[in-house]
């Protein structure tokens, strides 16, 4: 029994001397040892192949047209009721194009009463994200 320890504990401190011996002289990380075929090592981290990703769905953009009952610039807040008479609200972001009469404009230049067609992507947890806001 002891023999058959004291041999492990030899056979042990060997693999670890080899290792430290390898990189000391310079041996690059994934290239087999002298005396194993190349088509036998492990394939080095450089050539490793990714984990697949699922692709990610793209949120449909939806359109909703009715009257701006709600326009709060500080919040980037704007709110439309539907022709159900059922209130949106929708969160204006940079990226969002607001056109006044075909015109160019601003959260700040909408106004309550108005008719709007708002494009926008349905999210859950940040609530819908207006795409574009058109007024006419």
């Amino acid at each position: 029994m002891n023999n058959k320890v004291l041999a492990l504990v030899v056979a042990s401190i060997l693999t670890v001397f080899s290792a430290i011996s390898m990189m000391a002289n310079g041996q690059p990380a994934g290239v087999p040892p002298a005396g194993v075929p190349q088509d036998q090592a492990a394939p080095a981290a450089s050539e490793a192949k990714p984990a697949k990703v699922a692709p990610m769905k793209a949120a449909a953009v939806e359109t909703l047209s009715g009257t701006i009952s709600t326009v709060d610039a500080e919040k980037k807040l704007v709110v439309v009721t539907g022709p159900n008479g059922v209130p949106y609200n929708f969160t204006v972001s940079g990226g969002t194009k607001i056109t006044v009469g075909g015109n160019k404009a601003k959260l700040s230049d909408l106004q309550t009463g108005k008719q709007a067609s708002v494009s926008f992507v349905p999210a859950k947890k940040r609530g819908n994200l207006a795409k574009s806001i058109e007024v006419s």
